[in-house]
């Protein structure tokens, strides 16, 4: 089912901001349409456009865990940061942009810009008359504007980035853009004009160099962008696929266009009576597939719309494994998308090699772990060291893996990607935990992202919360794997067992550490970690239940003063972990009025300056989008243990109201699709794409399956059956 058209991205133009533009993508390429409608600008970005350069001052040789450690034990601020945060301040290796394109020759004033979700399409009009239809092929790194015959004397020309001689400085007051291209210094552009092509080649570094090139056919202009090891292949590639487009023509590429996204859109769909909510999941599965193709890399910070302001992206536009590529790719699996999430851990899985090299080179140990802040080929950047290189981000990522076999129920996933990945990760973790006075494995120091920033007391006494739920959950899940591959030794469960229980308060619930509490707002529920994401504690068990109440009435209390646009998401699914869907529906709403650009673009802060929190700087980023899309599928469907359970946190005000959806995926990948009416009547059709058997707890009955069979039900409020 298509999207509905309240969902569609419908914008007044002069667009004045880059972060307010129509966004284009094909997780190949990414535009964005903004500016004066006579002189409209297209930003150009490549899925992966990294300048991979590092400065000649390498990382410091005492860039390793050991002296990490030694720092922190003493309390050396100052040491730490020259050592471990200085290299993030430098440019280097940074995501770049490609380029941006202006069409000229359009007329002048206002104008109404749209952009079709269901097509991913965008339209431009004056008066109600349409002056130019876009978009970017999907499979392909082409895209196409369509004039009507009255505009065929518009010309597309390409301005190629100004990357400077290196000598500006970062954008004074900026404290997230790491500074101006100008300060990348690159080798000047090489101009291309053949065949009526106009462009530009540039190489970025040793290993990368790209070509961005458009040409006008008719009332038809179309362009490409496309990365190679060099400038003469990449200049090929794109003239062939320009020629290539040409051949095929504007219109069967628009229809073959627009099948894609019509099957995309028929894998799930939602109905709800709350069109805020509608439009947070619908708009993030556009970002999905506009960002996650598979074969192509994994969206960063901003996916494929990398800043279009001579600026570099904000944080670099790189990979933070500390929250932020965990929440971008964390609802796919619900919305049943599993081809455009897979992107990522195909990524991860081909970052082992670096993942050993870094656990050998930092840590000293044997196994797997990524930095937590890291470029494109998984190198470590730098930035706060106690997040930055925290060990236990890694077992986050392995949560990754073993979510895409719990809701896929792909046995042979699980044997040749989820045990081999779990076991290296674990390999690297056994090696840093030491035996404390008690007998209980600690590690050598700790934390919890992103308390006390980088000052001396943001090193918390071991075990931190964070860490300790993340260890609990790798080796309890280990155990899980061995059982479900028919293989079980009790090793696993033997080291779990030499952890300490989760340290509580009984008025504020999870503690940060053993000795401290949460005491002022923060953006980063990371202390709650047991709660969600990884949902270790049940409400369902009385002395989990208190826990998870005081803990998340605590954060209530605390307030919103310190957060930021993804802690909405994250509380509400806090509140739905309680089954407080008026809680998860306030928070929702509050994310999305307060911190979300017209055309959807998650902005981190209260750009409004409405009040909600003390944050009113911009910077651009996905994760909270996708995190918010995951707190409407946990309002509609719960998944644990093979117990399925639709509308487990219903707000109070869609009691009488009809809601459904199509092709939520729950556990061993079981197709759910629902729908209640406003007179109370329900349906419910679960379909299996693996054998199995669930607990269905609104039926209050068992449905064994084999892969393709279905069965439904009909209750009412009044009789159950």
């Amino acid at each position: 089912m298509l999207p509905p058209k309240h969902c569609n991205i419908n914008l007044t133009g002069p667009i004045p901001r880059w972060d307010e533009a129509i966004p284009l993508g094909n997780g190949i390429l990414g535009s964005l349409f903004w500016g004066p409608m006579e002189h409209l600008r297209i930003s150009v970005d490549i899925a992966g456009l990294w300048l991979r350069r590092r400065p000649e001052e390498k990382l410091d040789k005492e860039f390793t865990y050991a002296k990490l450690v030694e720092l922190a034990r003493k309390g050396d601020v100052a040491e730490t940061r020259r050592i471990f945060d200085t290299p993030y301040a430098r440019p280097t290796p940074t995501k770049i942009p490609a380029g941006h394109l202006f069409l000229d020759g359009l007329p002048q004033g206002s104008y109404q810009a749209s952009l079709d979700l269901g097509t991913a399409v965008a339209s431009f009009s004056q008066k109600g008359t349409t002056i130019l239809r876009a978009f970017l092929c999907m499979g392909r790194p082409v895209g196409v504007l369509m004039l009507p015959e009255a505009y065929r004397d518009a010309e597309l020309t390409v301005e190629r980035l100004s990357f400077g001689n290196g000598t500006q400085a970062a954008e004074a007051g900026n404290s997230v853009s790491p500074g101006s291209l100008q300060q990348l210094a690159l080798p000047d552009a090489i101009p291309e004009t053949e065949d009526g092509m106009i462009g530009f080649s540039q190489k970025v570094d040793d290993r990368t160099a790209y070509t961005l090139l458009c040409k006008k056919f008719g009332t038809t202009l179309y362009y490409t962008a496309v990365q190679a090891e060099n400038v003469e292949k990449a200049s090929r590639l794109a003239k062939l696929e320009l020629c290539a487009a040409e051949d095929m023509g504007a219109e069967k590429l628009l229809q073959q266009h627009k099948r894609w996204w019509q099957q995309y859109w028929g894998k799930s769909s939602l109905q709800l009576s709350d069109e805020t909510l509608e439009q947070l999941w619908y708009r993030a599965n556009y970002f999905l597939a506009a960002g996650s193709e598979p074969g192509n890399a994994p969206m960063p910070l901003q996916g494929v719309w990398c800043a279009d302001d001579n600026q570099l992206p904000p944080w670099k536009g790189d990979y933070h494994n500390d929250l932020n590529t965990q929440f971008t790719y964390c609802h796919y699996l619900t919305a049943n998308h599993p081809e455009q999430g897979k992107v990522f851990l195909d990524y991860l899985w081909s970052l082992r090699p670096q993942a050993a090299k870094f656990s050998r080179a930092f840590y000293g140990t044997a196994g797997e772990c990524l930095p937590s802040v890291m470029d494109i080929d998984g190198g470590a950047l730098g930035g706060w060291p106690m997040y930055s290189l925290s060990p236990t981000n890694q077992i986050w990522l392995c949560q990754m893996f073993y979510e895409y076999y719990r809701l896929t129920g792909d046995k042979e996933f699980l044997r040749t990607r989820v045990e081999p990945y779990f076991t290296a990760t674990a390999a690297c973790l056994e090696e840093l935990l030491q035996e404390g006075p008690d007998g209980k494995l600690v590690l050598p120091v700790s934390s919890s992202p992103e308390i006390h920033d980088d000052e001396a007391a943001s090193w918390l006494t071991p075990n931190s919360n964070y860490d300790l739920a993340l260890l609990h959950y790798l080796f309890h899940t280990l155990v899980q794997i061995e059982y479900q591959l028919g293989n079980p030794r009790g090793y696993w469960h033997a080291m779990e067992a030499k952890l300490a229980p989760l340290s509580v308060d009984t008025e504020t619930g999870l503690m940060l550490s053993p000795d401290e509490t949460l005491q002022e707002t923060h953006r980063h529920f990371s202390h709650a970690m047991a709660i969600e994401p990884l949902c270790m504690l049940s409400y369902e068990n009385p002395q989990d239940r208190s826990v998870i109440d005081a803990t998340v009435d605590h954060l209530v209390h605390l307030g919103s003063g310190q957060w930021v646009g993804f802690s909405f998401g994250w509380m509400a699914l806090l509140q739905i972990a309680r089954s407080d869907g008026n809680g998860a529906l306030y928070e929702l709403h509050r994310f999305a009025e307060h911190f979300l650009s017209p055309n959807g673009f998650h902005l981190n802060g209260d750009y409004k300056n409405s009040g909600v929190c003390d944050f009113h700087y911009r910077p651009f980023t996905l994760e909270a989008d996708f995190l918010a899309a995951h707190a409407v599928q946990k309002m509609l469907l719960r998944s644990e243990k093979n117990h399925i359970e639709v509308l487990p946190a219903c707000p109070q005000g869609w009691k009488n109201e009809p809601v459904a959806f199509q092709n939520l995926r729950a556990e061993n990948g079981l197709l759910i699709s629902y729908q209640r009416t406003a007179d109370g009547k329900h349906s419910l059709t679960v379909k299996a794409t693996q054998d199995g058997s669930w607990y269905l707890c609104n039926t209050h009955c068992w449905v064994t399956l084999q892969a393709g069979q279905a069965q439904s039900y009909q209750w009412t409020e009044e009789n159950k059956k």
